[in-house]
């Protein structure tokens, strides 16, 4: 069942009109996201339109980080979602811990209460809100967290740990704003926007990786063909057969510009989060570790 909630689509053009500063500039900002994919000519253009973005606009690039040099991106999409090179992400090893699925900052981490995850802004959401048409029993009391993308971040999602794809589901929504200061309880972001949840199954046990979308957020792509058919008016999903394998650290996702990723699990005795509120992270790096009953790390 999709999430409803009155006046949901007036409230995203008002967020919208703030966070851009008036209408005609929203509808720039609206115009600008459909010609990013256009191909900018020359190498030169590039990067000057690339570091009016950053630098300017959002917060500027770190250039060794790319996977190519700037010009060599014909499209601020692509710039979008870029990759990183490997050896500025290495992946961390240890197998008793989840791993930060982005680049991004971390929002919220915390204890799943029953099946009710409460953010520190004191919003609400229920599993079967969040997870519509899942069997969401395997998370009850389970443990979440929150990573929210911005403009500069890499737009590209990793497993969180090694294990099986076995499922994958769009659910259809709006594109409110999911900036924090932003977001407010009478219009649950995280139920109201559109998502693509990804189920896991791993040796710690399950885990939803859910990407909700924002404000000029249009596609969010695998890179790895699967047979999901989308729909504007209701929740499509596929079972993948065989699943498919990763392993800690591989690529499962992206967002075309900034955006937000919940990392929902299983509830395991010992798990304690390693990251905080308000930080910066990088995707490899761990969320969550397990520690022994007399808390020594196992």
């Amino acid at each position: 069942m999709i999430h409803l909630v009155r006046g949901a689509r007036l409230e995203q053009i008002r967020q919208a009109r703030r966070i851009h500063g008036g209408f005609w500039n929203m509808w720039g900002a609206a115009l600008g996201v459909r010609l990013s994919r256009l191909p900018i000519p020359s190498r030169r253009l590039r990067e000057r339109i690339y570091r009016l973005v950053y630098g300017q606009k959002y917060r500027g690039l770190n250039e060794t980080e790319l996977d190519r040099p700037l010009a060599d991106f014909r499209s601020l999409n692509e710039l979008f979602t870029r990759g990183v090179r490997p050896e500025c992400r290495p992946i961390d090893s240890d197998e008793n811990q989840w791993l930060c699925p982005c680049d991004s900052t971390v929002q919220d981490v915390g204890q799943l209460l029953e099946q009710t995850l409460l953010t520190v802004k004191g919003i609400e959401y229920s599993l079967e809100s969040l997870l519509p048409g899942e069997d969401v029993r395997p998370f009850h009391n389970g443990n979440f967290a929150i990573f929210f993308l911005s403009p500069a971040d890499c737009h590209r999602v990793f497993a969180p740990a090694a294990g099986e794809i076995y499922q994958v589901r769009h659910v259809p929504g709006r594109r409110l704003l999911v900036h924090p200061p932003y977001q407010r309880a009478e219009y649950p972001v995280f139920t109201l926007n559109e998502r693509v949840i990804v189920r896991m199954r791993t040796p710690h046990g399950e885990c939803a990786v859910v990407l909700v979308a924002g404000w000029g957020v249009g596609h969010i792509t695998h890179p790895f063909s699967i047979p999901l058919q989308r729909s504007s008016r209701k929740v499509t999903g596929c079972e993948l057969s065989p699943p498919l394998s990763v392993s800690s650290g591989d690529w499962i996702a992206t967002f075309e510009l900034g955006s937000t990723v919940l990392l929902i699990t299983e509830p395991q005795a010992g798990l304690k989060p390693v990251i905080s509120r308000d930080t910066s992270v990088h995707y490899g790096e761990p969320a969550f570790h397990f520690q022994g009953l007399d808390g020594v790390d196992q």
